[in-house]
């Protein structure tokens, strides 16, 4: 994926990875802003080649590195976290800085569903909740082509935890 300016034009779009997640809104929220989830995704994916670092103790401490510590080239950058609530709302952050120019800006957006499932007697409903994970810069951009495969697979990956994580805390 290469960048390109977004609709807004106040980001560098970079990577976006959209994903239907079961479950509804809040519980995708609760997962997004805890910290752990970004521990459980270290440990199940040790190999990726992009850590997100979010320190549970000091939300402003967090951030992005491309490349393993032994690579030729690695690149740790600020990470800005928010997300954006379906509806009416503006954009709230969750960790890292917010003045920082040259920062990563990881966001979700999240698109609540009503998905009618058939029952015995009666339609239930059961709730989901469409996502879109985007990662984007307001100013600057990453500077290799080396980067681009990693922050894409990095994003998949990163929601299916989220949705694991979210679907595990409905349950």
């Amino acid at each position: 994926m290469f960048p390109h300016v977004s609709a807004t034009g106040q980001h560098q779009l970079l990577v976006r990875h959209r994903r239907l997640i079961h479950a509804p809104s809040e519980a995708i929220i609760r997962a997004w802003c805890n910290p752990a989830l970004f521990i459980k995704l270290h440990a199940a994916e040790p190999d990726m080649r992009v850590v997100f670092s979010i320190d549970p103790a000091d939300k402003q401490n967090a951030s992005i590195i491309l490349g393993r510590p032994h690579d030729e080239i690695q690149e740790r950058l600020p990470l800005c976290m928010s997300y954006q609530p379906g509806g009416p709302g503006g954009e709230r952050h969750v960790a890292g800085p917010t003045d920082d120019p040259y920062a990563m800006r990881l966001g979700l957006t999240l698109s609540p569903t009503l998905h009618l499932a058939a029952g015995t007697h009666a339609a239930s409903a059961t709730s989901r909740t469409s996502c879109a994970l985007s990662l984007s810069v307001a100013e600057g951009e990453v500077y290799e082509d080396w980067a681009w495969p990693l922050l894409n697979d990095a994003l998949q990956v990163l929601v299916e935890a989220l949705g694991r994580e979210a679907t595990s805390t409905c349950a």
